[in-house]
């Protein structure tokens, strides 16, 4: 097993509010859900996002998780409700912590 880490970024579209509606809201819900329950089998160490609006470029979001190989972790990274829907890009890359 090793570390991975997952960035997600929103895609152009639902960097806009008015884009948000039930059902962009509920997968939403569906990835946070996801990472909890991952967190507390423990695959999941650290989840986070930067603390800028919505509307901002640079806004986006990571996950530290373990898995077993590169292919594993990409599969993880991919299978992300909010990925899967099409609101957010994923960028999924080995991670080494030093501190």
């Amino acid at each position: 097993m090793r570390d991975y880490i997952y960035i997600l970024n929103l895609t152009p579209k639902y960097r806009d509010q008015a884009a948000w509606g039930d059902k962009e809201n509920k997968t939403l819900e569906d990835h946070y859900a996801r990472l909890e329950r991952q967190r507390k089998r423990g695959a999941v160490k650290y989840v986070g996002k930067t603390d800028l609006p919505l509307t901002n470029e640079n806004n986006f979001g990571m996950v530290v998780f373990e898995a077993e190989n590169d292919t594993m972790a990409e599969l993880f990274a991919q299978a992300d409700p909010a990925v899967m829907a099409g609101i957010m890009t994923v960028r999924c890359l080995p991670f080494k912590q030093h501190l």
